[in-house]
This record gives structure tokens, C-alpha cells and sequence, in this order.
């Protein structure tokens, strides 16, 4: 009789469920730390060396040299260029955080900006392929120095010029209207849901496998907790995930003219919104707490009880046992134990190798 069930595969489950958290870290420190301050440092960096272009209206003059010049964004108003949007206007308090966690809040309007501005790179591109300056009524001058491609004159011309240029609408980036989903968002997201989803599976997954593939095999009170804490992050995400598509489709209603008032699509929308947020955070918080204590748990023979250890969740009442036949040949147990090992640490390494591919190198460290 063995009346301390899986007493060493516990260790091994253990081992396999935390092992998400060499990634987690790992990312981090790859990543760009993402603080109030330094990203702000950052934007404000970027603003010193950013243009307006010319007024609209001015007298011109054939040749782009005799356009009213460029200013710098600052020298008009500290809030031309690049800004960071204060709390009051988001629809969420978590899209106005900065840490990595919060960025499901702000997956709509970041690829909506990002989408916007790569689009007028393209068109800009385009253009200076064809040698057509920004100024219509210059011609393309020709560089004088090898190491530049494009002269500033044949970039050089009015708002609207620039605007027409860039293949941008009157109104600009800040003002133009938000597409319910941004071309290529659902692909990137489900390319990221794969691999997010895959290394919570890969190591919770591999740690439950162990714990009901070794004596007593079947679904017990370990590999239970692990499956119910993996299965309650999976909703938590879903939830968030609604959540940050409603706040978005409460932000493209408002902006298309409904008042943020009363009660209408906006206002039922963003409280929707806000109760799912603070539910998610909640839970999420009660998981962390419940699969911390199912670990201490198993280190303090919690588990060391005749219905934990008889897997009565699996087996039921009637076919549940504790009684391991004499001459059981425990080397059996080795085959979960590393079977469970490379499942948990192949997706580890598969998410360290895909994060590693979209990350790209930063060769300015100054803001890190």
C-alpha cells in the first residue's frame, strides 16, 4: 500500500507548471522597460527633432525653396507631434498604464496608429520613387551629396501638401475615423493567442500529464488544481479580451457622434467594459493566490488524504484505489516524468524563439 501517491512525481509537476515563468522573465528583460518616465523621455526625445510643415494659404512661388520653412513641432505648442494621451482620455484606466500587462487595453489604437503611419510611409515612399516632390509645383531636385536620397527641398511643402503626400486625410492621423477592427488585428492577434495560449498549456498541460499518468493514475486533487487554474487564466484572458473590444467599440461610437452620457450604446458599452475589467483583475488574483497555496499544498502532504490520493475526481467513488500491487516497477513512472519535462520546456523554448523574431534589435540604449 502506498498512502503517499505521486510523492515524486509532485516535484516533477511542480517544476513543469513554473516553467512558463523562465519565458515571462526572459521577455521582460528583452523588452524595452516601459515606465511613465522613460517613456515618456522617449517621446520627448523623438519630439525635439520632429517638423511642421507650412501653413495652408501662404503665397507660393514656383520651386519649393521659396515655401514658408519648416518649423520645429515645439516651437508652435508642446502638444504638436507626438504626445501621450492623459487618463481622462481613454476609456479605460488600464490603457492609461504603462506596464506590459496592460497592453490588451491598447492593442485597438496602437494598430491603429501604427497602421496609419505605415501607410503614409508607403505612400511617401512611393512617391520619391517616382521622383514627385511634396510640392506640386516644384520640380524633383537632384542630391548633391551620394549619402543623401531624397533632398529636404523635394520634401519640403505645405500642410496639405504633405497630407495629399502621405496619402492622409484632411483631418490627420488624431482625427480620422476608427475602423471597427484594424486591417491585420485579428491576424496578429490570433498569431499571438496561439503562442500566449500554447506555453500556459505546454506547462500547466505537461504538469497535470504527469500527476495522472503515474500511480494512482486518473485525475486527482493535484493535477485537478492545475487544470482548474489553467482553465480560469484561459477565461480571464477571453474576458480581458472582451473587455479591451468593448471599450474600443464605446470609443468608435462616441467618436461617430454619440453623447458619453445617459444610457446608449457608448455608456452601456464602456460599463460593460469596466465590469469585466475589474471582475478579470479579481479572479486573476484570487487564481494566483489558489495556485500558490495548491503548491504548498503538495509540499505539506495537504494532499496526503484517502480521497486526494485514491484520485476519486477521476475514478469516481467505486473504482478509486490507494493499494499499488507489490513488485510495481516504479521505473515506470520515468517515462511521464520526461515526457512532461520536454513538453513544458519545448514550449518554452518555442515561445522564447518566436519572441525572439519580433523582437527586433535596439542599437539605442539610452532609454532601455
Amino acid at each position: 500500500m502506498n498512502l503517499g501517491k505521486n510523492v515524486n512525481s509532485t516535484g516533477q509537476g511542480v517544476g513543469s507548471l513554473w516553467l512558463w515563468l523562465i519565458p515571462i522573465v526572459v521577455g521582460w528583460l528583452w523588452t524595452p522597460i516601459c515606465s511613465f518616465d522613460k517613456l515618456k523621455a522617449a517621446i520627448d526625445k523623438a519630439n525635439e527633432g520632429a517638423f511642421v510643415a507650412a501653413r495652408d494659404g501662404l503665397p507660393q512661388v514656383n520651386g519649393p525653396s521659396n515655401i514658408d520653412p519648416p518649423r520645429r513641432a515645439y516651437e508652435i505648442s508642446r502638444m504638436q507631434a507626438i504626445r501621450m494621451s492623459e487618463s481622462t482620455e481613454v476609456f479605460t484606466r488600464d490603457a492609461a498604464r504603462t506596464a506590459p500587462v496592460f497592453n490588451y487595453a491598447r492593442i485597438w489604437e496602437w494598430w491603429r496608429s501604427v497602421e496609419m503611419i505605415a501607410r503614409a510611409f508607403e505612400h511617401a515612399s512611393e512617391n520619391a520613387g517616382h521622383h514627385m516632390p511634396v510640392n506640386r509645383w516644384g520640380g524633383w531636385v537632384l542630391p548633391s551629396d551620394r549619402r543623401v536620397a531624397v533632398p529636404r527641398d523635394n520634401r519640403t511643402g505645405t500642410i496639405g501638401q504633405v497630407q495629399e503626400y502621405c496619402g492622409l486625410s484632411e483631418k490627420g492621423l488624431d482625427d480620422a475615423p476608427i475602423q471597427p477592427a484594424p486591417t491585420g488585428v485579428w491576424k496578429g492577434m490570433f498569431i499571438a493567442s496561439v503562442f500566449a495560449l500554447g506555453l500556459q498549456w505546454g506547462t500547466t498541460g505537461s504538469a497535470a500529464l504527469i500527476l495522472i499518468s503515474t500511480p494512482t493514475t486518473g485525475l486527482g486533487c493535484r493535477s485537478g488544481s492545475y487544470i482548474l487554474y489553467g482553465t480560469v487564466s484561459t477565461m480571464i484572458w477571453l474576458v480581458l479580451l472582451l473587455s479591451s473590444y468593448l471599450a474600443h467599440h464605446a470609443k468608435l461610437r462616441h467618436d461617430c457622434g454619440v453623447p458619453h452620457s445617459g444610457i446608449n450604446s457608448v455608456t452601456v458599452a464602456e460599463g460593460l467594459a469596466t465590469f469585466l475589467r475589474r471582475l478579470s483583475i479579481l479572479v486573476a488574483g484570487l487564481n494566483t493566490l489558489g495556485i500558490v497555496l495548491a503548491c504548498v499544498f503538495q509540499f505539506s502532504n495537504f494532499y496526503s488524504t484517502c480521497y486526494c490520493n485514491s484520485s476519486v475526481l477521476g475514478r469516481g467513488v467505486q473504482d478509486a484505489y490507494i493499494i499499488i500491487a507489490a513488485g510495481y516497477n516504479f521505473n515506470h513512472m520515468k517515462g511521464p516524468w520526461i515526457g512532461g519535462i520536454v513538453l513544458a520546456g519545448g514550449c518554452v523554448f518555442v515561445f522564447l524563439f518566436f519572441l525572439h523574431l519580433m523582437l527586433e534589435p535596439s542599437h539605442d540604449t539610452d532609454n532601455r
